[in-house]
């Protein structure tokens, strides 16, 4: 434990696992404002341990806040070590963040519009969820409402990789957790190779739509991507997206490494309705980076905690269909190509994650495919659903990757 004062202006950054009690002052997160609660009778103040009070902040491994003092203020930290504390004379967001987060603001509070104004942002590992919380809290703070698409397959915020997330903006926000998954499409992946670099846009829109559609209220939707991009691939998978959706806005973190930005920047600019483009230059010099060995852990984290539910289930055949969905180009639409279970069975399918669908393709839940007994007809799934669940599945949507109970990784399976 290590109580510090620090006088108003100051900025610092705590990395987790970690656990911060303001004591006395005010301070903001990522745009969230936190006054004081404690109370000034010292002998109570040590007898409160409710950590659901606005003034106590917990962070995770893998995770760093930035509290920058409103005013002079006094803070206790818990933390397994003090380098995880690290002292500022500035705040650590960038001026730019702040004037883009302002003006689009302005904007959306001023907008006439009857749907959501879209709000997407594109760049490599560079910011793009922080932004989006701080651009979140700002919107919330004017009275706004709104909706969060999470399509980074493999760095979920909302729920699990291999699914995109909408969640409702309707609360400060500052843990992942809090932005609250309402409806989710199963991709199966962590990446969007092949044919699931049409569908993850294909099913954004479907989301944004849905959403649009049944709250009537929103203002807006923000939406988080992935860093997918210095490839000619790449290039053409940002493009569908951004042709599929159709944002107002644009956030963009450009890069010097990363020539292809400018080509996607390029094709946004050359869209009808045209979108206001936000381009960002400078770099944020206190990000926070995690390594491919951070984001492998916190995917694994994430699997766990939701596998920790699940037990063996045994689904008999009945009419239920294994499908792997694809995109039809020239149509324009998903299709969905009923798998052979005979010749599925001659591969190394085991673990593999499924989507568990009802016959008008809502999702269920997701699971693991252990086993196929075509002797017995039934597949062996390792999910959590009610007998009334199970009775609903009509189809059985394959994924890619494979996984342990654990939430390991244990390959790809190549259809």
């Amino acid at each position: 434990m290590v109580i510090k004062k620090y006088k108003k202006g100051k900025c610092i950054l705590v990395q987790g696992p970690a656990k911060v009690e303001l004591l006395e002052g005010f301070i903001e997160i990522f745009g969230k404002k936190i006054k004081s609660t404690k109370s000034k009778d010292k002998n109570k103040a040590k007898m409160d341990t409710d950590f659901d009070s606005e003034s106590v902040v917990i962070l995770s491994e893998g995770i760093q806040y930035p509290f920058l003092m409103l005013e002079d203020s006094e803070l206790d930290f818990y933390v397994s070590n003090e380098d995880f504390i690290t002292e500022l004379d500035k705040n650590s967001i960038p001026e730019k963040w702040i004037n883009v987060t302002n003006e689009i603001v302005e904007e959306i509070k001023s907008s006439n519009e009857k749907r959501p104004l879209i709000v997407m942002v594109l760049g490599l590992s560079s910011g793009k969820t922080t932004i989006i919380k701080y651009l979140a809290n700002k919107l919330f703070e004017n009275g706004l409402r709104g909706g969060y698409l999470d399509s980074d397959l493999g760095q979920q915020t909302c729920y699990i990789p291999t699914t995109i997330n909408m969640g409702v903006i309707d609360k400060f926000i500052l843990s992942a957790q809090e932005f609250g998954t309402i409806n989710t499409r199963f991709i199966g992946s962590t990446f969007p190779k092949s044919d699931l670099k049409y569908i993850l846009p294909y099913y954004s829109k479907e989301l944004i739509d849905d959403f649009s559609k049944k709250r009537k209220k929103a203002k807006f939707i923000l939406i988080d991507t992935d860093g997918w991009i210095k490839t000619e691939t790449g290039i053409h998978y940002k493009n569908f997206f951004v042709n599929t959706i159709k944002p107002d806005y644009v956030i963009i973190f450009r890069n010097k490494d990363a020539s292809e930005l400018g080509e996607i920047e390029n094709k946004i600019k050359s869209l009808e309705p045209k979108p206001k483009i936000y381009p960002i230059e400078e770099l944020n010099e206190y990000l926070f980076e995690r390594n491919k060995e951070d984001r492998r852990f916190l995917r694994q984290r994430q699997f766990s905690m939701v596998f920790e539910q699940f037990r063996k289930i045994t689904i008999p055949f009945n009419d239920i269909i294994l499908v792997k969905e694809e995109y039809d180009m020239q149509k324009d639409k998903l299709i969905e190509k009923t798998l052979d279970l005979r010749e599925l069975d001659k591969l190394p399918y085991h673990y593999v994650i499924v989507g568990l669908k009802t016959e008008k393709n809502e999702l269920i839940n997701i699971g693991l495919l252990f086993s196929i007994n075509l002797e017995k007809s039934y597949y062996l799934i390792y999910s959590d659903i009610t007998y009334k669940q199970q009775i609903s599945i009509k189809k059985i949507t394959i994924g890619s990757l494979r996984l342990s109970t654990k939430g390991n990784y244990q390959g790809y399976l190549y259809l």
